[in-house]
C-alpha cells in the first residue's frame, strides 16, 4: 500500500522543537549564571566587609598595646571608629575579661552587647540576627585582658545585593525575550537545508530519475545526508534503467521465437497438409519452445543473482573436479569439430561454493569458446593457484576470431551479442545471456571475471575466486 505524505503539525516541526530546546537550555543556563553572579556578589561583599572589620580590630589591638594602661585612649579610638562609620551603622564595644561592658557605642545593638565572651585568644566573626561583628580577646602590656567587638548591620550589604539583583533581573528578562527569537532564527538557518531536501524529495518520481539534492559544499552532516541520498538515487536510477533495459531486451528476444511459433502454426492450420509438413512444423515449434525454455531458465538464474541474499556455501567444492566433470561433457563436441581440447589443472583446489552454479559457469564459458572456435583450432581449460592473492584462477582460452576492442567491455551485458565481431557461420544459436550469468554467479561467490581478446588470435576469459568462505 503506497505511503501518504504526512504534513507536520506546526508545533511538532523540527524547527519549533529546536527553538524550544535552545530556549530551555539558554534560559536554564542564564538562570544558573545570574543566580551564581548574585551569590558570588553577595559573598564578595561579605568577604570585603569581614576583611575591613578584622582590620579595624587589628588596629585596636595595636592601640591597646600603645596606650596601655590608658583605657580611655583605647575607648576614644573605638569612639572615633564608630563615629567615622556612623553612616554605615558601625558599632564598637569594649569588655573586660569577665564579660562586663567597659564601654559601647550608642549604636551597639542589645543582641551584640549581651553576646557572651569567649576566653580563646582567637579572632572570629559572629552573625547575630541582622548584625555582623568581629571579636577578639586582647592583652595589654600589663597582662590585663579585654574583649573588643567592632561590627555593622548587614542591611547595607543586603541592600547592595538587592541592587545587584535589580540589575540582573532586567538582564534575565531581556535574555528570556531574545532567546526564543534568536533560537528560532538559528533553528531556521539550521533546518532550511532540510526543508530544501524535503522539497526536492517530495518531487522525486520514478519518471524523473535525474533529480538530485543540492549539496551546499559546507561538508557538514546535512551535506553528508544529501550525498548519501544522491548516491542512493544514483543506485536506484541505475537499477531502474537496467531493469527497463532488461525488460526491453527480454521482450525483444522472446518476440522472435514466439513469432516463429505463431507463424508456423498459422501456416499449418491454413489448409490441409501432409503428415511430413505437420511434422516439420512441430519440429520448428519444438525447437523454438526449447529455446524459450532455456531463455526462461537463464532469466530466472539472473533474477537470483539480483538478490542480495547470500548464497549458503555449506559444502567444500573441489574446483579441479568441477572442471573435469564439466569438460567431459564437451570432449565429444570438440572431437566432432576437430578442435584440440586441452585441460591443465596441476593441483586440486577446494573452497566453499555452490557446485551446481560453478559447473554452470564452466559450461557457459566452454560453450561460448566451442561455438566460436573453428575446426582445427585449440581450446584450453586451465586451473591454477595465485599464491600472492590466495585465489583460484580459472581460464578458458580459444583460438577463435576474437572480439573487437569496442565490444570487449560489453560482452557481459545481458542479451549483448557481438554479431559483427565474430564469424557466426558455425555458431549455435545463443541468447546473449551466458556471460551475464557467469558474471552474476562469480560475483556472488566473491570473485571477478575478465576477458581479453585479439582479432584473429582468440579470446581468453579469466575467473578469479578467493579461496576460503565468502565474507559478506
Amino acid at each position: 500500500m503506497p505511503s501518504r505524505l504526512v504534513r507536520a503539525i506546526p508545533w511538532t516541526t523540527l524547527r519549533v522543537r529546536l527553538t524550544l530546546l535552545n530556549t530551555a537550555v539558554v534560559l536554564l543556563a542564564t538562570l544558573i549564571s545570574l543566580a551564581a553572579v548574585r551569590v558570588a556578589g553577595r559573598a564578595a561583599l561579605y568577604r570585603e566587609a569581614d576583611a575591613v572589620l578584622r582590620g579595624e580590630v587589628g588596629e585596636i589591638a595595636i592601640a591597646l598595646q600603645d596606650f596601655s594602661p590608658d583605657t580611655n585612649a583605647v575607648i576614644a579610638e573605638l569612639r572615633r571608629k564608630a563615629v567615622g562609620h556612623e553612616e554605615r551603622g558601625w558599632f564598637t564595644q569594649l569588655l573586660d575579661d569577665n564579660g562586663t561592658t567597659i564601654w559601647k557605642s550608642d549604636g551597639c545593638p542589645r543582641e551584640v552587647a549581651d553576646w557572651p565572651v569567649t576566653h580563646e585568644k582567637i579572632e572570629n566573626l559572629v552573625q547575630v540576627g541582622p548584625y555582623r561583628f568581629a571579636r577578639r580577646r586582647l592583652t595589654d602590656s600589663a597582662d590585663e585582658s579585654f574583649h573588643v567587638r567592632i561590627g555593622m548591620p548587614t542591611v547595607f550589604l543586603d541592600e547592595d545585593v538587592d541592587s545587584l539583583t535589580r540589575i540582573l533581573i532586567p538582564v534575565g528578562l531581556a535574555i528570556s525575550l531574545l532567546t526564543p527569537l534568536a533560537g528560532y532564527w538559528l533553528a531556521l538557518r539550521a533546518t532550511s537545508p532540510i526543508a530544501g531536501i524535503l522539497r526536492t524529495a517530495e518531487h522525486l518520481k520514478p519518471t524523473r530519475l535525474g533529480d538530485r539534492l543540492d549539496v551546499r559544499g559546507t561538508h557538514d552532516e546535512l551535506d553528508r545526508v544529501s550525498l548519501t541520498i544522491n548516491r542512493l538515487l544514483d543506485q536506484v536510477a541505475g537499477y531502474v534503467e537496467r531493469q527497463q533495459q532488461f525488460v526491453t531486451d527480454a521482450a525483444h528476444e522472446l518476440r522472435g521465437p514466439l513469432a516463429a511459433i505463431q507463424n508456423s502454426l498459422e501456416v499449418a492450420s491454413a489448409k490441409e497438409r501432409s503428415s511430413e509438413d505437420y511434422r516439420a512444423t512441430l519440429d520448428v515449434v519444438l525447437e523454438e519452445t526449447k529455446h524459450l525454455s532455456k531463455m526462461a531458465n537463464d532469466l530466472l538464474l539472473l533474477a537470483e543473482g539480483e538478490s542480495d541474499a547470500p548464497i549458503p556455501f555449506a559444502e567444500e567444492v573441489d574446483l579441479d573436479a568441477v572442471l573435469r566433470q564439466t569438460a567431459s561433457m564437451f570432449a565429444g563436441v570438440a572431437e566432432d569439430r576437430a578442435i584440440q581440447f586441452l585441460i591443465r589443472s596441476p593441483q586440486s583446489l577446494r573452497r566453499p561454493a555452490d557446485q551446481r552454479q560453478l559447473c554452470q559457469v564452466v559450461s557457459n564459458l566452454l560453450d561460448n569458446a566451442m561455438r566460436f572456435t573453428p575446426a582445427g583450432g585449440c581450446l584450453t581449460l586451465s586451473l591454477a593457484l595465485d599464491a600472492a592473492s590466495q585465489e583460484a584462477v580459472l581460464s578458458v582460452a580459444d583460438t577463435g576470431c576474437g572480439i573487437q576492442e569496442q565490444y570487449q567491455t560489453r560482452v557481459f551485458d545481458r542479451f549483448f551479442q557481438v554479431d559483427a565481431a565474430r564469424d557466426r557461420s558455425t555458431a549455435h544459436r545463443g541468447g546473449g545471456l551466458g556471460l551475464a550469468i557467469c558474471r552474476s554467479i562469480v560475483e556472488r561467490h566473491g570473485g571477478r571475471i575478465d576477458l581479453t581478446s585479439q582479432i584473429g588470435q582468440g579470446t581468453t576469459v579469466t575467473v578469479r575466486l578467493p579461496l576460503g568462505p565468502r565474507r559478506g
